[in-house]
């Protein structure tokens, strides 16, 4: 029986954009799909409609019962405001602010505030102004982006992987403490150095279904194959590796989870990240370094057969010809 780790997400936003919470729920299940066999970790989206028991509690607002119930039980607190900030409660500004707030005092957990980017309907542009204020307000704090599905799934795998390294780095702590020599001697061999032949011929197979996941060794294969060896964080990427699958008739198996891929790869320290301004807390780029990038080609250059076999499995169904077994007395015209 495998053991899975759950990590609550709660959605927070003004009224008006309930259908974005319901974009970013479905977000969470496929981001699940994709990655709790890898990870051992699953997501449980987490809103006040579904998720907050009717009670009555003397002297508490609404707010408050739902920030106990559901709010502070939380691990990851993800908030999108569209062109409202919402009804103010509770001495905040709107009850998502107020989430917010409350979240980040009381759990530690991690945020993300995400801003839509769509043009404002005149009858709302004076609530708007209100939104623009609260954003400004964040400038200092740098923790906010533009809502798109691609930038959330980004967030949730940036959020869980640090989650992740933080319950690692609490258990190794407690493991030093008791036996510093079989705490350096255990990371000494865990730990993967880049820069060197022996990296990808003796310590590290990127055929080997331990060491690299199917998504991680595809992405590589496509690299080699498409002689790339930077990764942009826009759509670019996206679209060279759905032109990639088509051109070698695959699956969309790659194109699907891309984003979430280059981040494995970079947390395993295989590629490196590179930050612009412009891309908030995100990276603009990921890359593999130049003589890493060598070493790389001489190994799958070594391994094409192999390649072969991978390429195998993700080929696409071929369409049978719905016309292939009629005579053209059959056919309507």
């Amino acid at each position: 029986m495998k053991v899975i780790n759950l990590i609550k997400v709660f959605i927070a936003s003004p009224g008006d954009i309930a259908a974005k919470r319901n974009e970013v729920e479905e977000t969470i299940y496929r981001w699940n799909i994709e990655n709790t066999d890898n990870t051992k970790v699953i997501l449980m989206p987490i809103r006040w409609e579904t998720n907050a028991i009717p009670t009555y509690v003397n002297n508490s607002s609404g707010q408050s019962v739902i920030n106990k119930q559901i709010v502070e039980n939380s691990d990851i607190l993800l908030a999108i405001f569209g062109h409202k900030l919402g009804s103010p409660v509770d001495n905040y500004r709107s009850g998502t602010i107020a989430e917010i707030d409350y979240f980040y005092k009381n759990s530690k957990g991690e945020v993300g505030i995400f801003f839509l980017d769509e043009p404002v309907p005149q009858i709302l542009a004076e609530e708007y102004i209100e939104v623009k204020k609260y954003r400004d307000s964040l400038e200092d704090k740098g923790f906010y982006g533009t809502y798109s599905k691609d930038n959330i799934r980004r967030f949730l795998t940036k959020k869980v992987n640090h989650l992740i390294e933080k319950a690692q780095n609490n258990l190794e702590s407690k493991r030093f403490d008791l036996d510093p020599i079989s705490y350096k001697t255990s990371s000494a061999i865990n730990k993967k150095v880049i820069g060197t032949d022996e990296y990808f011929e003796d310590n590290l197979d990127i055929f080997d279904p331990i060491e690299f996941d199917n998504d991680e060794r595809l992405l590589l294969i496509y690299a080699f194959m498409d002689e790339n060896s930077i990764f942009s964080t826009d759509n670019s990427t996206y679209r060279k590796v759905v032109q990639w699958e088509s051109d070698n008739n695959l699956r969309s198996y790659l194109s699907d989870r891309v984003f979430d891929v280059l981040e494995k790869l970079s947390k395993s320290g295989i590629l490196k990240e590179e930050y612009d301004s412009s891309f908030d807390e995100y990276p603009s780029r990921y890359i593999l370094i130049s003589e890493d990038y060598k070493k790389f080609k001489r190994y799958f250059l070594k391994n094409e057969k192999k390649i072969s076999v991978i390429m195998e499995k993700y080929k696409a169904p071929i369409q049978a010809d719905p016309f292939s077994n009629l005579d053209e007395s059959d056919l309507p015209f």
